[in-house]
């Protein structure tokens, strides 16, 4: 019997690279019938000599997959961390993803449903590394006053700071099904979550064992050469058995 596939799945890798790089992440996703891949062209990161995303040159990126896939069969997620990022990705992306950085971004909060149309699906709201799941669903509650319907926000639990945590961040499973209660759906991100490739996995199954709506797991055609979050990456090969086993 075939397994109830989650809600809401989401892959692909931590930023968008290249053509060459997002087209086999987008051919694994059409022969398995899934839909939402990462397509970050802005990528905070601490280090601010890091890989920053390819910015506004990202969208011939996008608009060479178009070429290939329909916006039915291939839809982008997309990262913003300011009003500038929204305008940019707003015509591309089916889900505007915020941040645990900009969690508390109130303005850009606001600013997210004068950009949010027909052609959103929803908005990801990440929780902060040391936010409360109260603070989180304020948060939530900005997104809805600025004009996101409720039913198109999704909440993702994507870990927290922790000094017991060989990683340095372990995923709070208890803030998510306490998220959960307050009607929104709630996704789990194993990969920020970890920090390592080999805890993604198990930790995405125990997601949807757990009953919670969905994933977002970083993977990469070829993991060791990702420019962002290499040791968290997923292989396509990985990726595709995790696929057939659990979803």
């Amino acid at each position: 019997m075939e397994n109830k596939r989650p809600f809401l799945t989401i892959l692909g890798p931590c930023s968008l690279e290249s053509l060459e790089q997002i087209a086999p992440v987008a051919a694994m996703l059409k022969r398995h019938g899934l839909i939402y891949m990462r397509t970050q062209l802005f990528k905070p990161r601490t280090n601010p000599d890091s890989f920053q995303g390819l910015g506004p040159d990202g969208v011939k990126v996008l608009e060479q997959l178009r070429k290939t896939y329909s916006s039915q069969e291939l839809k982008f997620v997309c990262e913003a961390c300011s009003s500038d990022q929204l305008a940019v990705i707003a015509p591309w992306a089916s889900i505007i993803q915020i941040g645990a950085r900009n969690m508390q971004n109130f303005e850009l909060l606001k600013a997210v449903g004068k950009h949010f149309g027909p052609n959103q699906d929803y908005v990801l709201l990440k929780r902060g590394f040391a936010n409360t799941v109260e603070e989180w669903l304020e948060s939530a509650r900005y997104l809805i006053q600025g004009g996101v319907p409720k039913e198109k926000v999704v909440l993702c639990e994507r870990g927290t700071r922790s000094v017991t945590s060989p990683t340095g961040v372990q995923l709070d499973f208890i803030a998510a099904l306490e998220a959960k209660k307050s009607g929104f759906k709630i996704i789990i991100d194993p990969s920020h979550g970890s920090k390592r490739s080999e805890f993604v996995l198990p930790l995405a199954r125990a997601s949807l064992q757990l009953g919670l709506d969905g994933i977002m797991v970083e993977c990469h055609p070829r993991p060791s050469e990702s420019v962002s979050d290499a040791k968290q990456a997923i292989s396509l090969e990985a990726m595709e058995d995790f696929i057939i086993s659990s979803l």
